[in-house]
């Protein structure tokens, strides 16, 4: 694979994203996703918007994990997200997916043909990646907010836009292990009380893999894993009023090296995965 940086933008003693930390971990998926038809080149899986979006952010090379595991992974977990989101919008014309920590991705423009037009797509994430959103992506079919997923009434800002509709759909792609467990137990609240009958599609780490450190990320970003999930009903009980609808695994996708891996950890982990993504839904009330 090769796509070259751009130059950091003159006089700014950076890169252009003007990124650190956290936030700059949305470089690594982007780059997947912007590769994939030589990663994955017999998959209908494309970003078209991916590459010029890439190049425009002016990344170095050591923020982003290039090589074909760490690539490859991200790709495949955006096609669970993919599916996954599809599937609750064509059984939901009228779906509200609220995407937290959205980064720069670009679902709503993959899948705006294959889903209803009633669909409504918003997003949040902290300021400095809304402007570089907004800056990158002009033609954006997701409304996207400044917030920090952090703060407790982040989901409710939102329901002024979500009304009277009850199909909401939270999805968190690569965001819930930079929350340590009280921030987590507060985002699941969040959710839980502004969308009563939501659904959460999101991705962990076991709490082996997500604490030990050794995760590349942590060298490329700085950035650090907080918290980890046993299994998904392990990340459902993170908070109350959720239940594990599935898990979906994603690191067995990516090479037979992994499957293995993948089923040796499982085998030592009491059936728990090492990565997965999970589907909960808020449980419904007592009476």
């Amino acid at each position: 694979m090769s796509n070259t940086p751009t130059p950091d933008a003159p006089g700014s003693g950076g890169p252009a994203h003007g990124l650190s930390g956290v936030a700059m971990t949305l470089l690594t998926p982007l780059y997947g996703r912007a590769h994939a038809a030589e990663l994955l080149p017999g998959t209908a899986f494309r970003d078209p918007a991916a590459a010029s979006v890439l190049a425009a952010t002016g990344y170095r090379a050591p923020e982003v994990l290039t090589d074909r595991g760490n690539a490859l992974g991200s790709v495949h977990r955006a096609i669970v997200f993919d599916e996954l989101t599809a599937a609750f919008c064509r059984g939901h014309p009228d779906a509200v997916v609220v995407s937290a920590g959205i980064g720069l991705d670009t679902r709503a423009e993959r899948l705006a043909g294959a889903l209803p037009a009633t669909v409504t797509w918003l997003g949040v994430d902290v300021p400095d990646v809304v402007e570089l959103r907004a800056r990158l992506l002009p033609g954006d079919l997701t409304r996207v907010f400044p917030a920090s997923i952090t703060e407790p009434d982040w989901a409710q800002r939102l329901l002024p836009l979500v009304g009277e509709r009850r199909n909401v759909l939270v999805l968190t792609e690569g965001v819930l292990m930079y929350l340590d467990p009280a921030g987590l137990r507060s985002f699941l609240v969040s959710c839980r009380t502004a969308f009563p009958a939501a659904e959460l599609v999101a991705d962990y780490f076991h709490p082996r893999v997500a604490l030990s450190g050794l995760h590349p990320i942590v060298r490329a970003t700085g950035a650090r894993f907080r918290s980890g999930a046993r299994g998904g009903r392990g990340l459902a009980a993170a908070a109350p009023g959720w239940e594990k609808v599935s898990d979906h695994r994603v690191m067995e996708r990516i090479s037979l090296g992994h499957r293995a891996a993948g089923g040796l950890f499982r085998l030592l982990a009491l059936g728990a995965p090492a990565y997965s993504v999970a589907r909960l839904r808020a449980a419904p009330t007592a009476g």
